[in-house]
């Protein structure tokens, strides 16, 4: 008993000793859960997000983060996954930034500001595709738009690029994607199939000489160039029209060969001019390595292997560099994008989804080179204006610079998307997250780069056509705002202005946002660009507020409504 009750009081006196302990360790697992929170936070956002950046944003911005973070979770973000074997070296040395300038074309005054900042960035060369903004002549004249560059604008850009060491190389297009030549009646009967102005008859007598008509005015004006892209993507229509089905008849070829026989016979012509032609690669996929070889492309072309999604190895399976490597159609170029390509009117760059391009391309270029010897020379960074000539635009080339130098810096070495986001911001001189603020603009951005004013209205753009989906999900909308409720005039007056409560806060924030885009625009486009943008993304979206705002009106109004039914 006296045994039992010393053990009982033993233990009374150690409690507090063990309370103490269970106390201590509690704490140390507390700061280590906290740590692990930190570092995961870390992994995923390391952009050092400042506290100013987040107390401009508005209430919602610890959701967007949150949003974010799950995204970036969800998507596998890179630094989540970190390989340490990631390299880029495969790639090649050279960085080439493209500017599709279709219908869309920048100021060259923008041009002097724009070139010092790509090369910092890491940029080595420019792949310009003017399209209609090329001042042709003669046969060529009623080619270009009425708001094309002259001769002395050309000279100018390109004087610009040798200044800050950028290489230039134009591109034309030589088969497919003509709409701006096909599309007038004057070329029309050279078609490959006259109900689509898109790919141009390669047996037409008079096809040849016009493309080298284009091909020698652009060089013209481009005289220390090297290389020359002719295109050749995507020619939808081939093999259509009857004097190409009498030529595959006549020489038993296939509509490849008719493809070939085209290709090779421009790169011909380019290369008898001193000039490398470069050419996109993905119809030469059709081809077998014998019949490369037989029309004697290895000798003649580089080709650009573009795929510009964020699996690119899916696409470009070992079965495809093992073709280009029997045909020995090597070095190559990549090409990747930073805008343009997840959507035909997206308005902002989705910078993860194009960081993630540029890591599969990275590995993919590496696997390509160890397995099948394939070199590739660089990478070209696509930034496609419009995804054809006839579509409205995409992401301004302002608006996609941040995605750009994400990429870029990618490429340069960062150890992974986190790091390249940083180094971007940086670079740019941002204050808030590159990532959150393209994914979810409420969350606030500025940024100081030659252009960043048109990314930041923009953004406010998006910001608004968020809060407005928001809007018409809501019951009150749902139920009472309806097409049939405004067409009758027919809702109840409590829930009509339950749901028009922030209709003239929309109202007014859509014209300070018409004005400031037109505003920004101005120092990087003419105002015929400023124009259309403003009519395909803000225009459509005041005519919906004003035909809610005469609903609402005239249902507030209404002292009595009518006996159903409303539709007698």
């Amino acid at each position: 008993m006296i045994d039992k009750l010393g053990k009982k009081c033993h233990l009374f006196r150690c409690r507090p000793r063990i309370h103490f302990t269970l106390f201590a360790i509690a704490c140390v697992a507390l700061v280590l859960v906290v740590y692990r929170l930190s570092s995961d936070q870390n992994l995923i956002d390391r952009e050092n997000m400042s506290g100013q950046a987040f107390a401009s944003s508005n209430d919602h911005s610890s959701n967007y983060i949150g949003e974010v973070f799950l995204e970036s979770a969800r998507r596998g973000h890179l630094d989540a996954n970190y390989d340490p074997s990631f390299s880029v070296d495969a790639l090649g040395t050279q960085r080439i930034v493209h500017l599709d300038l279709k219908g869309a074309p920048p100021r060259v005054s923008y041009f002097a500001e724009l070139f010092p900042l790509l090369r910092r960035l890491g940029a080595t060369g420019l792949l310009i595709e003017y399209e209609d903004m090329f001042p042709y002549t003669g046969v060529l004249a009623d080619v270009p738009a009425f708001n094309c560059y002259s001769q002395a604008d050309i000279r100018e850009i390109v004087n610009l690029a040798e200044k800050n060491r950028l290489e230039v190389i134009p591109l034309v297009q030589t088969f497919g994607h003509l709409e701006f030549l096909l599309k007038l009646r004057p070329h029309s009967k050279l078609r490959e199939n006259y109900r689509y102005p898109q790919a141009i008859c390669p047996s037409h007598n008079k096809t040849f000489p016009l493309l080298t008509a284009m091909v020698d005015q652009v060089l013209q004006l481009h005289p220390h160039t090297k290389k020359l892209h002719i295109g050749c993507d995507e020619v939808y229509q081939l093999g259509d029209c009857p004097r190409c089905v009498s030529v595959m008849g006549q020489e038993h070829w296939s509509k490849i060969d008719l493809f070939l026989s085209h290709v090779s016979r421009i790169a011909g012509v380019v290369a008898a001019r001193g000039v490398k032609p470069l050419v996109w690669d993905d119809e030469l996929r059709k081809a077998t390595p014998e019949q490369l070889s037989s029309w004697g492309l290895p000798d003649l072309v580089t080709p650009v292997v573009w795929k510009y999604t964020n699996d690119v190895a899916q696409y470009l399976p070992p079965e495809f560099w093992s073709k280009l490597s029997d045909a020995k159609l090597t070095p190559v170029y990549a090409a990747s994008a930073f805008k343009g390509a997840t959507g035909a009117d997206q308005d902002v760059p989705d910078i993860l989804y194009h960081l993630e391009n540029h890591r599969s391309w990275a590995q993919v270029a590496s696997n390509a080179q160890k397995n099948y010897g394939v070199q590739f020379q660089g990478i070209i960074l696509t930034g496609w204006q419009r995804y054809d000539h006839f579509a409205v635009l995409c992401e301004l080339l302002p608006v996609g610079i941040p995605s750009l130098a994400a990429d870029l810096a990618l490429l340069a070495g960062a150890s992974g998307e986190a790091m390249a986001l940083s180094k971007a911001r940086s670079m740019l001189n941002c204050q808030g997250s590159l990532e959150m603020a393209l994914k979810y603009p409420a969350a606030g951005l500025r940024c100081n780069y030659p252009g960043s004013e048109v990314l930041e209205a923009v953004l406010r753009l998006k910001a608004l056509k968020k809060e407005l989906a928001k809007l018409q999900e809501e019951s009150t909308v749902k139920g009472w705002m309806t097409e049939y409720n405004m067409k009758h005039n027919f809702s109840s007056p409590t829930y009509v202005e339950h749901a028009t409560a922030e209709l003239d806060r929309f109202r007014a924030e859509l014209l300070y946002i018409e004005r400031d885009i037109r505003s920004s625009m101005a120092s990087v486009y003419d105002k015929y660009t400023a124009e259309e943008w403003v009519k395909s993304y803000i225009r459509p979206i005041g005519e919906n507020l004003q035909q809610v705002y005469d609903a609402r009106e005239r249902i507030l109004s209404k002292e009595d409504w009518p006996r159903r039914p409303l539709d007698i």
